[in-house]
């Protein structure tokens, strides 16, 4: 038994011997592959971080002139819908304000005076001189859209011709997320040199132990000894897994082969990339001095665009800001209403106050006259005048004055009722 263990431990480690002694080598060269890919892989990014510049810059013109020109559509339709909302609210709260009468209650349209409206308080040619404004900027961008579109044609024309070169370019960022798998492969292709190398340390260790079980079968006193024993029995369960351990070393080499071999795939084409990327450079260079004309074009067409369409969400708030003060002018005195009616509340309840105080103080009055004179029936005969020359006085008295600064209006009952209704139906304003 002990013969066969050893025959077959001897024969496993021959086995594994060389396919560890190749995934050593291959560990090597597969880092040495991932090194010198990753040093190329750099260089190319260089020269296509140097070319994607060039064609950003081109395409960038491009785009910003395309861009500028749907941004004329899109924010020439946008700023009509924008002018016919905001130009609606203005009607709407114009509306109201020429149908509130401002009531007679208040100064300025006493009895014989032309009624008024709210919209008489309004300003007419400051909403006139806004929409002028704003049809000076849309007369502008239409006028400079044609502009625009030619210098577009003929740089679509010189840009379409450098696209198939550009095509020739290798994607640095998927090359760069493929690099990146690429380094997991290589730790993996360690992780099973290391798990390969533990494994021919066991198989090894077990050869080991299999030659010192035969060596100690032969003789007599030692086999019945109880390390012995333990030893075989160790045996026994190992000797069970050595081809396994073989497999498991056999399955491991090729998937590292596998691994390898994407990595030294990755090296070829890093370096064929790398003479693509070098001779594309040098080809697009030739093509960046007819381009200048286009950077200017863009350049001065976006300020532009971005200059007039500031001016005009400027003049739109103006005109927004214009409507809700408008909404808010119609708002308040709707307030002012209320305001008098509170006023006028309390007023009231401060003339109660008044005629309350008035009252008591007259009792208390007629209450201290009706003392001083029974005072006077049981004592007055028999007091001197010139003993206390008040003797005589009546009471104290007070006077209370109101000093009101002017009247209050008086509100018709059906104009309250209606502002309370409006109040309680109308949206809350912005604070």
């Amino acid at each position: 038994m002990e013969t066969d263990w050893f025959v077959n431990a001897k024969r496993a480690l021959t086995i594994a011997e060389p396919i560890c002694s190749s995934a050593s080598g291959l560990v090597l060269s597969a880092r040495e592959s991932l090194e010198s890919a990753f040093a190329i892989h750099s260089k190319t990014l260089f020269l296509a971080r140097e070319v994607h510049a060039q064609i950003a810059l081109l395409y960038q013109v491009n785009e910003a002139l395309h861009a500028a020109a749907g941004a004329f559509e899109d924010e020439f339709h946008g700023s009509l819908v924008e002018l016919d909302r905001s130009g609606d609210r203005l009607d709407s709260v114009l509306q109201k304000l020429e149908g509130t009468i401002v009531d007679a209650g208040f100064k300025g349209t006493e009895e014989g005076q032309t009624k008024r409206s709210l919209k008489y308080h309004t300003d007419d040619a400051v909403v006139e001189e806004l929409k002028a404004q704003l049809r000076q900027a849309i007369d502008y961008f239409q006028d400079s859209h044609g502009t625009v579109t030619t210098d577009i044609s003929q740089f679509d024309t010189e840009i379409s011709g450098l696209s198939s070169e550009v095509s020739v370019l290798p994607p640095a960022s998927s090359h760069l997320s493929f690099y990146k798998t690429l380094v997991n492969s290589l730790e993996s292709i360690e992780n099973h040199a290391h798990a390969m190398a533990a494994l021919l340390e066991s198989l090894a260790h077990h050869y080991d132990q299999c030659s010192q079980a035969l060596m100690t079968s032969s003789t007599p006193n030692l086999q019945e000894d109880p390390e012995r024993e333990d030893l075989i029995n160790v045996l026994r369960d190992d000797a069970a897994q050595v081809d396994d351990v073989v497999d498991e070393l056999r399955h491991r080499h090729s998937d590292m082969k596998a691994l390898g071999d994407s990595i030294f795939d990755f090296a070829v084409s890093s370096a064929e990339h790398y003479s693509a990327t070098a001779e594309l450079c040098e080809e697009l260079s030739r093509h960046q001095t007819s381009l200048e004309k286009h950077l200017l074009a863009a350049r001065q067409f976006a300020e532009g665009v971005a200059e007039y369409f500031s001016r005009r969400n400027s003049l739109l708030d103006e005109l927004d800001s214009l409507v809700e003060y408008f909404e808010r002018f119609l708002h308040s005195y709707d307030a002012l209403v209320l305001e008098v009616v509170r006023r006028k509340n309390t007023q009231n309840r401060m003339e109660k106050v008044v005629r309350d105080a008035l009252d008591k103080l007259k009792f208390i009055y007629d209450e201290e006259m009706a003392s001083r004179k029974s005072f006077h029936v049981k004592n007055g005969d028999y007091l001197p005048s010139d003993l206390w020359p008040g003797l005589s006085d009546p009471p104290i008295g007070y006077e209370i004055i109101a000093h009101e600064i002017s009247p209050l209006p008086e509100l018709s009952a059906t104009l309250i009722e209606q502002v309370k209704k409006r109040l309680i139906s109308a949206p809350a304003l912005p604070k």
